[in-house]
């Protein structure tokens, strides 16, 4: 059992507290301590990581007894004005009032235990697993993300408009090996069907509400995260923001819009509007044949190098939702689309943030992207 302490420390042991604080050797005896077989069950410690004592597990008992004569322990030093730390554990580990360093025990425990060496593997494989999730996110997923802010004041995002599930980000897979194809080919109703539609395209419809109770502004934004092989030039994007369409491509390199069909060109064009669009400023008229308008297609160029379109609503009243639909093809007709876009991607994320939310905070994705050298 351990040497109890009543109060007052004995001069000699304060004079080898001294030499122990000053670098000479601790020449007490060592401790008496139980043998760990003998500790009956009631009275074995129920933490994890046992307390022990010159490498002996300790009794529930004993750790009381320890850590209840060290407090008497310091009180009475401090009485008589000894405040050292290495004094007082000099003169504790002299009674016997310690317990061993657990400074490497964990480390120790976690390699040389065998259920310690199975977390550890797990921790590992856990760890590996979510950062190739987050690189395989990044290259050609499309995400959509909740800032902080918004998050506290309790904006959801939902892949249907009843929110029947409610998530803080949403994530959709890739439209993988699609081929070149037209304007023409996304049907008028591509905006009318809720979550994931792929096709020989990609398009995601989701939602945005208000769950809180403040009426709040907040911004959004199209980015593009991720590409490989110079793709962005190649692939053209349709967004719906409740039911309101946009079209948008990279200009060219003379910085011009990528018209389809080119300007100059006045015998042809399409002959029904994509999207079924009349009143967008995107479709002009090119010419007309008797009752057949043939037309051209004019996208927006993106904002930046990296932001394809933002906008912002404010006032934003609990329960208020707003319809979002993203689509993106590789147009066959754009120049830019030629063979050695074949085997690139593209990844984009749409960013959700309160006004007062500076753009250019980072998110944990984005020091990835960062740290991994992705676009």
């Amino acid at each position: 059992m351990p040497s109890k302490y009543k109060g007052g420390v004995p001069e000699d042991v304060l004079k080898e507290a001294s030499e122990n604080a000053s670098g000479k050797p601790n020449r007490s005896k060592p401790p008496d301590v139980s043998n760990n077989a003998a500790i009956p069950k009631e009275s074995r410690q129920r933490r994890l990581f046992k307390r022990k004592r010159a490498g002996v597990v300790l009794t529930r008992e004993q750790v009381k007894e320890i850590k209840a004569g060290r407090k008497k322990l310091r009180a009475d030093m401090k009485a008589r004005g000894i405040k050292d730390k290495r004094e007082f554990e000099a003169v504790a580990s002299s009674l016997g009032l310690y317990f061993d360093k657990r400074n490497k025990g964990f480390l120790a425990w976690l390699f040389g235990h065998w259920l310690g060496a199975l977390i550890a593997a797990l921790a590992i494989l856990l760890f590996i697993i979510l950062i190739f999730a987050a690189i395989t996110r990044m290259r050609g997923y499309y995400t959509v993300n909740l800032s902080d802010g918004l998050f506290r004041n309790g904006f959801v995002l939902s892949e249907t408009e009843d929110f029947a599930n409610p998530a803080i980000e949403l994530f959709a897979e890739p439209a993988e090996n699609i081929p070149c194809i037209s304007i023409k080919h996304i049907p008028a109703n591509v905006d009318k069907i809720d979550g994931q539609h792929n096709d020989t395209y990609f398009a995601y419809t989701y939602y945005i509400r208000n769950e809180g109770e403040d009426t709040v502004d907040f911004t959004w934004e199209l980015e593009l995260n991720s590409e490989s092989k110079d793709l962005s030039t190649a692939a053209w994007i349709a967004l719906y923001v409740d039911g309101q369409l946009g079209i948008y491509a990279e200009k060219s390199a003379a910085g011009e819009a990528e018209a389809i069909p080119p300007y100059g060109i006045t015998d042809k064009g399409y002959k029904d509007l994509p999207l079924a669009s009349a009143d967008s400023e995107q479709f002009e008229i090119v010419k007309k044949t008797g009752d057949i308008t043939y037309y051209r297609v004019v996208p927006y160029g993106f904002e930046t190098e990296n932001i394809i379109k933002s906008g912002r609503f404010d006032k934003v009243k609990p329960k208020e939702t707003h319809k979002y639909t993203v689509v993106i093809w590789l147009e066959g007709d754009d120049p830019e689309a030629d063979n050695s876009k074949i085997g690139g991607h593209v990844g984009l994320q749409m960013n959700f943030r309160l006004i007062e939310e500076d753009r250019k905070e980072k998110t944990f994705s984005d020091r990835l992207r960062e740290f991994f050298g992705f676009r």
